[in-house]
């Protein structure tokens, strides 16, 4: 999504053209932040979290970091327009809409991840390989 974000913002200048693709970006982007942050939480070990407790912290912690990524990244448009000079930010509104969207997309992936049976599951990393490891029994 970042290197999207690159390409759409600085060598095509999509958002100038096509204002309302930033909305569509904000939420994929959503997405695949709780996406990254739910494969952290599945790689943490079996005895990390307790396997009744493992659905609800995974869901809880998932989306707050997803929402305060989303805080960030609006940190991020205002320092960039600050230091810069790349207006990136429009207004308050648009600032607010964009977290929302963010937080949006994690909200529905991590109800997708729920609906489908896969949140505290643990998918353990393999360091010689990288792969992760199989479900739980």
């Amino acid at each position: 999504m970042f290197l999207l974000h690159g390409l759409f913002s600085r060598v095509i200048n999509v958002y100038r053209r096509y204002p309302l693709i930033d909305i569509p970006m904000h939420f994929f982007g959503g997405v695949a932040i709780a996406y990254f942050f739910s494969s952290c939480f599945a790689a943490l070990s079996e005895d990390a979290i307790s396997r009744r407790l493992r659905p609800l912290a995974q869901f809880v912690s998932v989306f707050c970091l997803t929402a305060t990524a989303a805080v960030f990244r609006e940190f991020g448009e205002y320092t960039s327009d600050a230091i810069f000079r790349t207006n990136a930010l429009d207004d308050v509104y648009d600032t607010l809409l964009d977290m929302a969207l963010g937080i949006a997309g994690g909200a529905c992936y991590m109800l997708i991840a729920w609906w489908q049976g896969r949140l505290g599951l643990v998918r353990p990393v393999s360091i010689e390989t990288g792969e992760t490891g199989g479900q739980n029994k």
